[in-house]
């Protein structure tokens, strides 16, 4: 019983780093963009949903391979954080290399748009976690 006890402790801290880590990759994703959030939420904006959607699908596979790969919080965290300023900065390249206004796009509803960039960040994710294991990261 104890060490059921402690392997449900153990991942109820893998799951509140986790959630912090998505606060701030949500947090940082507003800050980037000069639309609110907030705004397209009450707007029920599917395509900024999409796009939030293939943020948090990005941080769990990097998360989820920096788990098992190191087994320690610590390096995950480090890892997952990585990710996320890795991703949102793919995100602002990409932005600038496309002729289309993303910020424009996202704010009216483009849905064609958010599955492309919720695909984006999915992509980011598997290369960042392929860079990070050919690394030994």
């Amino acid at each position: 019983p104890m060490e059921a006890i402690k392997e449900y402790g153990i991942s109820l801290g893998w799951v509140v780093c986790f959630l912090v880590l998505a606060i701030v990759a949500r947090y940082l994703f507003d800050w980037i963009t000069p639309f609110s959030l907030r705004d397209a939420s009450a707007k029920k904006n599917a395509a900024v949903g999409r796009v939030l959607r293939g943020l948090y699908l990005g941080l769990a596979i990097i998360l989820a391979a920096a788990m098992y790969s190191t087994h320690n919080i610590l390096t995950a965290i480090r890892d997952g954080a990585v990710g996320i300023v890795l991703m949102l900065l793919m995100f602002k390249i990409y932005d600038l290399i496309d002729r289309r206004d993303f910020n424009q796009e996202l704010a009216d509803g483009n849905a064609m748009l958010g599955i492309e960039l919720e695909g984006l960040f999915i992509l980011l994710s598997a290369v960042i976690v392929g860079a990070m294991n050919y690394s030994g990261g």
